[in-house]
C-alpha cells in the first residue's frame, strides 16, 4: 500500500484513536516542520532547529509514519486558525507569481540581496 502524499489525502479514509491524538499531538507538532521554533532568519544556520519529517517523528515516538502524519495533520487543523491558513495560501500564491513573472520570489529575492550586500 502506497503512504499518503498530503495531509488531504491521509485525512480521507484513516481513523487515529483520540485518545492517542491527544497523547501524542503537542509532541508533534513540536517536532514537525509545521511550528518551526528557531529556525528564523535572523538566526545563525548553526543555531537553527528545523523541524523532523513523519519518519523520523515517527522513529523518535516510536510510531507508524503514518500515524505520525494523521495526527500531525488534524493537529495543524487545530493549532491554526481560518485566517492563518487564508494568510499562508495568499503567501504561497504571490511568491508562485513573482516567481513566474521574475524567475525568482520576492521571498528568495529577499535572501539574495542580503547576501550580495555582505560581499
Amino acid at each position: 500500500m502506497r503512504e499518503p502524499e498530503s495531509c488531504d489525502e491521509a485525512n480521507m479514509n484513516y481513523y487515529i484513536d483520540p485518545e492517542v491524538y491527544k497523547k501524542y499531538k503537542e509532541q508533534i507538532l513540536e517536532m514537525s516542520q509545521s511550528v518551526q521554533i528557531n529556525y528564523a532568519e535572523n538566526i545563525p544556520p548553526e543555531k537553527r532547529k528545523p523541524g523532523f519529517s513523519d519518519q523520523q517523528i515517527g522513529e523518535k515516538l516510536g510510531l507508524d509514519p503514518s500515524v505520525v502524519r494523521e495526527i500531525r495533520c488534524v493537529a495543524e487543523r487545530d493549532y491554526y486558525t481560518l485566517d492563518e491558513w487564508q494568510k499562508a495560501i495568499e503567501f504561497k500564491d504571490q511568491a508562485c507569481r513573482e516567481y513566474a513573472v521574475k524567475g525568482v520570489s520576492s521571498v528568495t529575492k529577499k535572501y539574495l540581496l542580503k547576501r550580495k550586500a555582505k560581499d
